[in-house]
């Protein structure tokens, strides 16, 4: 007897720790991605987490930043927005959801850093200072963010004092909602969970999108090339740098093997025609000879690691080749303009 209450106490107490616990973090240095995403409503369908932290520290950023045009441009960024982006900036997570027609989207998006908010403040009365505000439960919401004189869809908000939101006016109201605890999280929605355990969270950059089967059916009809996607309900994608290598992985899920094996085929012969863009450019040739399409009974999926070496040239080749359309730009002869006769 004494054992069995022993047991039971031991029990009570780690019910009492747990429930003392504090919340995941989501405070800059200390969040992680899942902790963010659980800031987004229960209708979202679509979610995109980028680790720009990580991403910043790649090789390719410092390689970038060695351009005195692309330092110039980041220094000035620094100078305007107070902040940066390497040492200040953790992740981005947008959540996406269907408007009521199914044929747009709503969202909103979480920027997870450290800032300092009369900084930001001051750029905006500098930068847009026709801007207009309104509170909602709390929360102030900045809308005419870019001073246009035309339909204002933008909102921005600061949520706390490590997170920024902007998007649509009910993607940021959603989000702040969930912070409040007044609505769910995407967490419970059953369908995005699934979708959440398929794809690589622990990517660089990575989404995972449900699909209903009737949004899927208007696009279907809208745009009749999509009919490609039938059976289709869920995408993940996710993209990294390992071993020297960038690495896509894009997966569908769904639909019979009969449409997935269509699918597949129907990549592939994209790939096929993206061979005459190769024959004149060797470096695009490495890209497409590193893409693998495969299908099963319910995926398709589409994946490519191609090494840092082959990336560097296929970049130097896409500048060359901008170079050379904005060179043929310059060099072209200006049009004669009609003579008016007075």
């Amino acid at each position: 007897m004494k054992k069995a209450t022993s047991i039971g106490s031991i029990v009570l107490f780690t019910v009492f720790l747990a429930s003392c616990a504090p919340a995941s973090s989501i405070k800059a240095g200390s969040a992680t991605v899942e902790s963010l995403i659980r800031l987004l409503p229960k209708t979202t369908l679509g979610v995109i987490a980028i680790d720009v932290h990580r991403g910043m520290g790649l090789a390719s950023v410092s390689k970038m930043l060695q351009d005195p045009q692309a330092k110039q441009k980041y220094d000035e960024f620094i100078k305007m927005a107070g902040l940066d982006p390497m040492k200040d900036v953790y992740f981005v997570v947008m959540g996406l959801t269907a408007t009521p027609n199914a044929m747009g989207h709503e969202g909103g998006v979480i920027v997870n850093l450290k800032y300092n908010k009369d900084s930001f403040l001051a750029t905006m009365k500098e930068k847009a200072p026709e801007f207009q505000s309104e509170s909602y439960n709390g929360v102030t919401i900045y809308s005419n963010l870019d001073g246009s004189e035309t339909k204002q869809t933008t909102r921005a908000a600061f949520l706390d004092d490590s997170n920024i939101l902007f998007g649509s006016a009910a993607g940021v109201k959603g989000i702040v909602d969930v912070h409040q605890k007044k609505a769910e999280s995407v967490m419970k929605n059953a369908a995005m969970a699934g979708v959440f355990k398929k794809v690589d969270k622990a990517a660089l950059a990575w989404g995972a999108f449900s699909l209903p089967p009737d949004l899927v059916k208007k696009r279907m009809e809208s745009i009749p090339q999509l009919k490609v996607l039938e059976g289709v309900t869920a995408l993940t994608l996710s993209f990294d740098y390992r071993l020297s290598n960038y690495i896509a992985d894009i997966r569908t899920m769904g639909g019979t093997e009969e449409q997935n094996k269509n699918l597949a085929s129907t990549l592939n012969g994209l790939k096929g025609l993206g061979g005459m863009l190769a024959a004149q450019e060797p470096a695009a040739g490495d890209l497409l000879n590193a893409i693998e399409i495969t299908s099963g009974k319910d995926f398709v999926r589409l994946y490519i690691s191609i090494s840092e070496e082959a990336m560097d040239k296929l970049g130097e080749a896409a500048q060359a080749r901008v170079g050379d359309i904005m060179k043929t730009k310059k060099d072209a002869p200006a049009e004669e303009k009609p003579e008016v006769k007075k």
